[in-house]
């Protein structure tokens, strides 16, 4: 039976699609056996074989990626904000252009990655990690800029990058096109252009669950007082009625905001909706979501890393069934406050 256009909105963990040769280091060996995922919107993939979950454009793409323990991501920069939320495993993020700044985090953190600076990621846990990702805009800012050793490293692995940000794999027979070059390195010049950060400037863009604080915002829904919290986690430093614990990556604005909602136990919120779109991804527990659009409406059960994309102005609610811990991804540098039903 053909799924409804709700049901098209709910993206199970279990159906996440990897793609295996997503990027430039993705033959290179420490970075070979790296996973990446786009779930919603266009993503940032070089590769034309990478699979979307759920194409429609929200103003900004939800992905992930998945690596075994002691495995890179290359040192690279993105065009727009960048944002991570670990779902399992420990993760080491190092950044600028000697790599000398680096954090680890956890299952539950979050950490938003500057515009304009080079940043990687491994795997330091002792099971094979997943963690999703934030990018801003449709389009994800044209691609990745990846550090001239990347590029170095990644020649007699098969894999090509040509200007117009297009991987080939020739190991699996793809030609280079005769009108279009290779991606060339970054010069010396270039390099210095990129911003550096300290690990104190960087701790401002790392959240940890651990030390969150309820939001002091009024206009959330209602929710069931002693057992449910919602909670400012990523958004712009002069949002009124808010207290972000993360300063937004993107100085030019990171076109979404991110928030929390932690079930301490059962409980419920009430019915809302909002004028922006709004996805719910579960870390951990069991939420169930009701929303009706259009005069069709759904009921489903969220689990641990289960996706569900409200459209614009559906009417919604969310029960948590256990404990658990959900984050909100909602477009617009300043959404408005739900409207309350």
């Amino acid at each position: 039976m053909a799924k409804t256009a709700l049901e098209k909105r709910l993206i199970r963990y279990k159906d996440l699609i990897p793609c295996k040769a997503a990027f430039i280091d993705a033959k290179t060996p420490g970075s070979d056996l790296k996973d990446n995922y786009s779930i919603i919107g266009g993503g940032v993939s070089e590769s034309k074989h990478q699979k979307v979950n759920l194409s429609e454009k929200h103003g900004f793409c939800i992905g992930a990626a998945g690596q075994p323990p002691r495995t890179k991501n290359s040192p690279h920069s993105h065009f727009t904000a960048e944002v991570f939320m670990v779902y399992n495993s420990a993760w080491r993020f190092y950044w600028n252009n000697d790599e000398k700044g680096e954090t680890i985090i956890h299952p539950g953190d979050i950490i938003s990655l500057p515009t304009n600076m080079f940043r990687g990621f491994e795997n330091v846990g002792d099971e094979y990690g997943m963690i999703f990702s934030i990018l801003g805009h449709d389009d994800a800012g044209g691609g990745v800029v990846w550090a001239p050793r990347v590029i170095e490293e990644a020649k007699g692995h098969g894999l090509v990058l040509l200007e117009n940000g297009k991987l080939v794999d020739t190991t699996i027979g793809e030609k280079v096109p005769k009108r279009v070059k290779p991606k060339r390195k970054l010069t010396a010049t270039q390099l210095k252009k990129f911003d550096q950060y300290t690990a104190k400037q960087m701790s401002a863009h790392v959240g940890r669950v651990g030390t969150y604080k309820p939001s002091p915002f009024k206009g959330f829904p209602n929710q069931t007082p002693d057992t449910l919290k919602w909670i400012d986690i990523l958004g712009p430093k002069d949002s009124k009625g808010h207290k972000f614990q993360v300063k937004p990556g993107d100085p030019k604005g990171d076109q979404f905001n991110v928030y929390g909602l932690q079930a301490d136990g059962k409980g419920k919120t009430g019915r809302y909706k909002r004028d922006e779109v709004e996805v719910m991804l579960v870390h951990r527990g069991k939420f169930q979501i009701s929303c009706t659009y259009n005069g069709k409406s759904l009921k489903a059960i969220l689990k641990n890393g289960d996706i569900f994309t409200f459209p614009k102005a559906s009417e919604r609610s969310v029960t948590a069934m256990t404990y658990g811990f959900a984050h909100f991804v909602v477009g617009n540098d300043y959404p408005k406050s739900p409207e309350i039903l």
